[in-house]
């Protein structure tokens, strides 16, 4: 009997540690914590934040970057951070950016009563990436549609701002679709114990297009009546690959194979299991096609990583020293050497005699040279596109520069090019330039009394006489023109 207590106590003794153990364990789990920290590329410092396990983490106030337009944060897996996300690791967060010139394209998500998804720009040529699926309950995610009804996967590549929908379905639909599916499949047969004369049916090899499988005693072929392929188009950035997947109907097709094809192998090839490899700067389209004929196409296109221009000179005039400027096109194609006759140069406004300016475009390089421009700052436009990348620059004509005198009871007369102006007693001095310029002048003169104000098109100036002691102005211009103002006071 004492032993019979001693074991029991033993045992609750066990229990209770275990019991301990267990709700330690759980204790520690729950208040475990996780480091998110955030990589702004160069962009103002944001501090790690520490967030409990499965705990919402709110992202932090977009970071700022001169010249610089804030995109979305990524992961370490590159894909997209969107709004708040519960947290189960560490996190690294990073960045991306759109330089001010680039198009963008906002992807906005419509959930249809599933978690909400924040607003994503995109940089306009660039494939799209999608953030983590939203959830509803009783619901299962199928993918995201457009306006159109159309299907829009990862890497699909957008022409203007869209509007995704989510797809959903009920989990008791899915569960009884499984169970249909199970009781139509084919299963390749096997001898029955004890029969001899029972052949096995033979399963298609794999691979083997001409190869038709048996039927099964009691079982009549089923024949394929409709192929589809889950994406009508993808982008891809050259070097890369992405995968096509075909969907047989009926499900319970007795042959499902599939033979896939490219219309332009040596741009986007594509192999047996339905992966594209882009290999050079241009379109496909990709076929599969079943055992008997059906098919299905999708187009892919390969585009350039990214486009970046170099411009010597952003202003120019006919008048100054700056008559022309190159620009230089930087092409990030993965390694890839670009042709020259895939890069497309457009300006409209450097077409006809009456433009401002005319183009020479060379490949990878262009040189705009200015025209007469009658009045102000003529804008030109410039477009360079490599199939569906392009990126845009303005270059910006002068016209001849010319200083008009505003002032009252300051005379101005022009000769040899220079604005003579004289005055006496104490008067505002008022320039005004039909151009943008800068202007160049002594500060510490004493005929100056005051500076009333300066921009780049306005000079005012309170000026008083000083003997033998005048003031030489000179108006600068972005294109090297050079306007001269000569001031002389007098009694």
């Amino acid at each position: 009997m004492k032993n019979k207590k001693i074991i029991i106590s033993i045992i609750a003794t066990v229990l209770a540690i275990a019991i301990i153990t267990v709700i330690a364990f759980i204790l520690i789990k729950n208040n475990k914590k996780y480091t998110i920290t955030f990589d702004t590329q160069g962009g103002n410092k944001i501090e790690a934040v520490t967030v409990k396990v499965n705990e919402t983490a709110v992202l932090p106030k977009n970071p700022e970057k001169e010249g610089y337009i804030f995109l979305h944060w990524v992961d370490e897996e590159n894909k997209i951070v969107s709004g708040n996300f519960k947290v189960t690791r560490d996190r690294k967060l990073t960045a991306k950016w759109a330089e001010l010139t680039q198009e963008l394209i906002t992807v906005s998500f419509d959930t249809d009563g599933g978690t909400e998804i924040e607003d994503i720009l995109l940089i306009k040529g660039e494939t799209l990436k999608l953030p983590d699926n939203p959830t509803k309950e009783g619901y299962i995610f199928k993918n995201w549609v457009d306006k159109n009804e159309t299907p829009i996967y990862e890497d699909a590549l957008l022409a203007e701002d869209t509007v995704l929908k989510a797809i959903w379905e009920k989990e008791e639909e899915k569960k009884e679709q499984t169970t249909t599916t199970n009781k139509n499949d084919k299963t390749t047969q096997t001898p029955s114990q004890g029969n001899q004369n029972e052949q096995p049916t033979p399963t298609p090899t794999p691979g083997n297009q001409n190869e038709q499988p048996t039927p099964t005693p009691g079982n009549e072929n089923v024949e394929v009546t409709g192929i589809s392929l889950n994406k009508n188009s993808l982008g891809l950035i050259i070097g890369n690959s992405g995968t096509l997947t075909a969907t047989i109907s009926p499900s319970n097709a007795t042959n499902k194979n599939v033979t896939w094809s490219s219309s332009k192998p040596n741009i986007i090839s594509v192999d047996n299991s339905g992966k594209v490899t882009a290999k050079a700067i241009g379109e496909a389209i990709i076929t599969a096609k079943t055992a008997n004929g059906k098919t299905a196409s999708a187009t892919v296109t390969s585009d350039v990583k990214n486009i970046t221009l170099t411009v010597g000179n952003q202003t120019i005039s006919n008048y100054g020293t700056i008559k022309s400027t190159t620009i230089t096109v930087k092409i990030d194609a993965n390694g890839y050497n670009v042709p020259d006759s895939l890069i497309t140069w457009s300006a409209p406004d450097t077409t006809g005699y009456t433009a401002p300016a005319y183009m020479s475009p060379n490949g990878k390089t262009a040189t705009v040279t200015a025209r007469d421009v009658w009045s102000g700052t003529a804008s030109v436009p410039v477009t360079v596109k490599i199939n569906n990348k392009q990126v845009k620059t303005t270059i910006y004509v002068e016209s001849k520069i010319s200083i008009s005198n505003l002032s009252s009871g300051i005379t101005g007369n022009e000769s040899g090019g220079i604005l003579y102006c004289t005055f006496s007693g104490d008067k505002s001095l008022h320039l005004q330039s039909n151009i943008p310029v800068t202007w160049e002048y002594s500060k510490s003169s004493p005929v100056i009394a005051g500076i009333e104000g300066e921009d780049n098109r306005n000079l005012k100036l309170s000026v008083q006489y000083v003997s033998q002691n005048g003031l030489n102005i000179k108006a600068r211009s972005k294109a090297g023109q050079v306007k001269e103002i000569v001031l002389t006071p007098k009694r």
